[in-house]
């Protein structure tokens, strides 16, 4: 009896010291909820399906009003529920959603908001096109690559000794900053004589060698000449918006869900409008990818901004710095490892990109899994997957390295 008494009271103490105030709003939330989830024969419209057969004549997800009406004028009464009815069921059979007879069809209102931007914009898409392919040679065709990438792929194809030993010389770049972080070392002479420098070179020169090998040489400098190019867009998209995120909150609160949106969208519905506004090829290619990799970019710029101390932003207002001279100097400057962290997300993001890109005509590794898929070839899939794996390892490796060297 006093351990029920006690209880009673530990439980009358606990509800007193609740603010219901500020509780109620919740409360009221969750018991609606409740209310519709397990008692919806309670709720006059309860805007999910019934699955019961309320009458026996073995139709299942139907009005169950018992009218003995023809609700949607089929000739039916008392079945399934159809189009246009206002009932408690669905009006759309796929959805489970009982929305009346205005109901919301977000498939085609995306498809007439696209056929519209098509239809009105088209001459504008495909200025755009033509200015970020920088007066490619073949204008105005579909599979013609931007100058910029296409320059790059001949740099990087047109002497296969030479990009060999540039690669060597980043990898040896980034197995120097390395051991100088790691190992405390104050200089570059000393960070050349210790061995765990060149564990990255060896690593870099053994893979490019197998891709040389797997006779992948070529595919693997055009997908890097892709996420360069992706890469470089996305930085010069990103940072700005970024360090907008930071100092405006208006500028925040619309890019926060936007970002959310880019974020989990997948990946294949960013090729549907590429492609309907700027045809197929690289440039549809590299909208997408932009797309899909630069929302990391964004946030971790402006989380980086956001996190500088502001100490020292109201020291560089005491010393008379404005808004330019302060951002330039102080808080980029201390934002630049969370930066770096965001531009080695966007280019994972980007690498993991080019296979998606094949689908609408970008060359590379993503076209030879494609290939392998087509013919069934899980040993090409492989080799081509393996080349992708060395390429990324290579990039994040080299970027960090990078980032630690500025910061």
């Amino acid at each position: 009896m006093k351990k029920s008494e006690q209880l009673f009271t530990r439980l009358k103490d606990r509800v007193s010291e609740v603010n219901w105030r500020k509780r109620w709003v919740g409360i009221t939330f969750s018991a609606i909820a409740l209310l519709i989830l397990f008692a919806p024969a309670s709720v006059p419209l309860t805007p999910f399906a019934v699955h019961d057969d309320d009458d026996g004549d073995g139709l299942f997800n139907e009005d169950g009003d018992f009218d003995g009406r023809d609700d949607d004028n089929d000739g039916a009464i008392d079945e399934e529920a159809g189009p246009g009815t206002n009932d408690v069921i669905h009006d759309n059979s796929d959805s489970g959603i009982d929305l009346g007879s205005n109901e919301y069809n977000i498939e085609e209102n995306v498809t007439t908001f696209v056929d519209w931007l098509q239809e009105n914009f088209r001459v504008q898409t495909q200025s755009i096109k033509e200015n970020v392919t920088l007066l490619i040679e073949g204008e105005n065709q579909p599979r013609s690559e931007p100058e910029i990438i296409d320059g790059l792929e001949e740099f990087l194809l047109a002497d296969q000794v030479r990009t060999f030993f540039l690669l060597i010389l980043t990898a040896l770049y980034a197995g120097t900053v390395r051991s100088k972080k790691e190992m405390g070392l104050t200089s570059t002479k000393k960070a050349l004589k210790h061995p765990k420098t060149y564990g990255f070179v060896v690593f870099t020169a053994l893979g490019f060698m197998l891709i040389d090998n797997m006779l992948l040489w070529e595919a693997t400098m055009e997908s890097l000449a892709l996420v360069i190019g992706a890469a470089g867009a996305s930085i010069i998209i990103g940072i700005p918006v970024g360090i907008m995120m930071a100092h405006s909150r208006a500028v925040d609160v619309f890019m926060r869900p936007t970002l959310d949106l880019m974020q989990t969208m997948p990946a294949f519905v960013y090729l549907i409008p590429a492609i309907v506004l700027f045809s197929t090829g690289v440039v549809s290619a590299m909208l997408a990818t932009v797309i899909f990799a630069v929302p990391p970019l964004i946030r971790l710029t402006a989380h980086g901004i956001k996190g500088v101390d502001p100490e020292l932003v109201e020291a560089g207002k005491a010393f008379g710095a404005g808004p330019l001279t302060r951002l330039m100097k102080i808080e980029l400057p201390m934002a630049k490892p969370t930066i770096f962290v965001g531009i080695n997300q966007m280019i994972m993001l980007s690498l993991s990109m080019i296979v998606i890109a094949a689908l609408i005509g970008a060359e590379g590794l993503g076209n030879e899994i494609m290939r392998s898929i087509n013919r069934i070839n899980p040993g090409a899939g492989f080799e081509a997957g393996l080349a992708i794996v060395i390429v990324a390892i290579y990039l994040d490796r080299f970027v960090g390295a990078f980032g630690a060297e500025i910061s």
